[in-house]
Parts: C-alpha cells; structure tokens; sequence
C-alpha cells in the first residue's frame, strides 16, 4: 500500500483541548446558522412546489426570465443557470403552485410570446404536494434517528461501548457542521442533499471504526504500554490509510462539483467539505474522546 505520510509519531492526544474548543467553537457556530441565523433552505422535495428544467435553441437571459415569472405574479421563484443561456431550472413554491394550476405550460407560452427565437422545451418537470413535502421532512428525521441508534448499537457490540459512543458523537459533530455548511450557503435541501449528509455519516463511522479496529489490534499486542501511547499509535498508523482515501475521495467529489448537473453540484460540494470534517473527526475527536472517558472512570 502506498504511504503518503511514511511514518509519523505524532501526539495526537495531547493536542486534544485545541481541537475540542475549535470543534465546539465550527459546531456550535453551525447551530446558530441552522436555527437562529440562516435557517434551512427546504427545497421542493421538503416544502413543496414544481421544479422545471428548461432548455433553449436560442440564448436567454437570467433577467429576462425573471421579467416573465414577475409578470405572472410568481414571487416564490429561483431562477438557475445550467448551461450558460441554454439551460434553467426554475423553482416556484407551495403557494404559487396551488396558485397557478397551469404554471408550466403558461410560462413556455409566455416566453414563445415575448422570445420567440428561444424555442423553449421542457425537458424535466417534478411537482410535489406540501403534505407529502412535510411526510418528507417527517420520515428523513426518523430515518437519521434510526440509522444513528444503528450505528451506535453496531459499534458497541462489535468493539465496546465506549468506542460506539466516541463514533456517534464524531458522526453528530460531522453532520450538525456539514448541515451547518448548507445552511450557511443557503444550499436548497432536497433528496441529494439528504443522500450527502447520510453518505457523510457513513463515511465518518467507516473511518472511526478503521482507528478503532487499529485500537483493538495494539491494545492486544502493546499490553505493558499505557492507554495514550497506544491510542497515538494507532492513530498514526492508520494516518496514511486515512488521508488517502479522503483525497482520492475528495478528487472524485471536486470534479463532480465542477462538472455535474446542478444538484450533483450541490451534493458533490457537501460531501467534499463532509470528507473533510470527517477525516479530521476521525482524527483528532474519536480517540481523545475515548481517552478522556478512559481517563473518569476505570483504569486499564
């Protein structure tokens, strides 16, 4: 296997009072963004709407749309470019959904109206009701319950409780600040979204219990050797392994950002700063976690 870090003996431990006030100061800054600040902006999938992806043989402004849902008397739209004055998806909200049954086919009317050379064509349209909107909502957070109590339950059992309590508290701090990031850019939280957020608290645990396992390994080998010097050996010897494969990762996500369709773009941004945050958690929270619950209750 290849190392990018040959080999490093770093007191990853010891450094732990930087990272838990860093990590406290990013986490709680994302509750602030998350209910008191920005909020969350729910998408169609979650509040309800339609969404239209537009395509255009002739280039079409952004403005110029905009001019046309005004004129309609849409106030809930989003107006966002695809492909550069060819193509659009266009978002509208509950309200002017219920409002206007015939939006769609009104709006292409318009724009043949006022911009003929356009020819314009809908090449997707998805509409979903407020009530299914909010059972939405309703079953992704029973569904991020379920899978955390999953988690905890799986970890504990195959390591020790401890180890199953440092992962979920590492995968919680890795989802509240990933969720904090689309709540801070205003990201709309539909269906990819959510498959972003899972897929970084699946991407955390995976990484928490590769340490984990190393921990398992060394405490059955380094018997004489105290609870710090083996958590840092562990640690570091998964350290190339970890970094690795958050790069590679990251590489994958990165040109998913630049070249995807524009909700692959949002979820590609998410899960590249999920990577990150999860590799630092796995890092530097799991292991200093443990050691300071080593540290309260009994020794080894």
């Amino acid at each position: 296997m290849i190392r990018l870090i040959p080999k490093t003996n770093i007191n990853f431990i010891s450094r732990r009072k930087i990272t838990y006030i860093l990590s406290l100061i990013i986490f709680l800054a994302s509750l602030l963004s998350i209910f008191l600040l920005r909020g969350l902006n729910y998408g169609v999938d979650f509040s309800g709407g339609t969404v239209l992806h537009l395509t255009f043989r002739a280039p079409i402004k952004t403005e110029d749309l905009r001019g046309i849902l005004q004129k309609m008397g849409v106030k809930s739209a989003t107006v966002q470019k695809y492909i550069e004055g060819y193509e659009f998806i266009i978002k509208i909200g509950p309200a002017d959904y219920q409002r206007l049954a015939n939006f769609s086919s009104d709006l292409l009317t318009m724009i043949k109206d006022y911009y003929p050379e356009s020819e314009p064509e809908i090449l997707k349209e998805e509409t979903v009701g407020p009530r299914i909107g909010r059972e939405l909502q309703r079953n992704t957070l029973i569904a991020l319950i379920l899978g955390i109590i999953g988690i905890l339950i799986y970890v504990s059992f195959r390591f020790d409780f401890r180890f199953g309590t440092g992962a979920v508290l590492a995968l919680i701090h890795d989802a509240v600040i990933a969720t904090g990031f689309v709540s801070f850019f205003q990201i709309p939280v539909n269906v990819p979204v959510v498959a972003a957020l899972l897929t970084i608290i699946g991407y955390s645990v995976n990484d928490s219990i590769v340490v984990s396992d190393r921990v398992r390994e060394n405490l059955r080998k380094m018997r004489k050797d105290n609870f710090l010097e083996i958590l840092n050996k562990s640690i570091n010897e998964t350290l190339s392994r970890t970094i690795l494969t958050a790069l590679t990762t990251i590489l994958v996500t990165v040109i998913l950002a630049i070249f995807g369709a524009a909700e692959i773009k949002d979820f590609a941004k998410i899960m590249t700063f999920g990577i990150i945050v999860g590799t630092y958690s796995s890092i530097f929270i799991v292991c200093a976690l443990v050691f300071d619950w080593e540290k309260k209750s009994s020794p080894r």
